[in-house]
């Protein structure tokens, strides 16, 4: 999928939602979403914003059901080994140019 070279920015929140709000909604689950009184049903991604998850394949970082963590996957960072740069890289702290 070329969703980050060959979509606009629109259409690549349409993709997040297609694949997480849309089915909830298709499906009629109760509770579904961030608000009080909901299920707490949740993953967590290292990423800024829908957009940053698509063009990271960002790495899952935990799987909330019903407030309780079931799984957890460390956060992918670079280790860098140079002088005068820092010592890791998180890829979720950069940002194409005009985002």
């Amino acid at each position: 999928l070329h969703v980050g070279q060959l979509t606009s920015r629109e259409a690549m929140r349409f993709c997040f939602e297609a694949v997480t709000t849309n089915p909830a909604k298709v499906m009629g689950l109760d509770g579904y979403g961030i608000a009080v009184g909901n299920h707490a049903d949740m993953i967590v991604l290292q990423a800024a914003d829908p957009i940053e998850a698509i063009r990271l394949k960002a790495t899952r970082l935990a799987v909330i059901r019903r407030g309780k963590v079931i799984a957890e996957t460390p956060a992918r960072v670079a280790t860098l080994s140079l002088d005068g740069r820092p010592s890791s890289v998180d890829p979720a702290d950069y940002a194409p140019i005009g985002s």
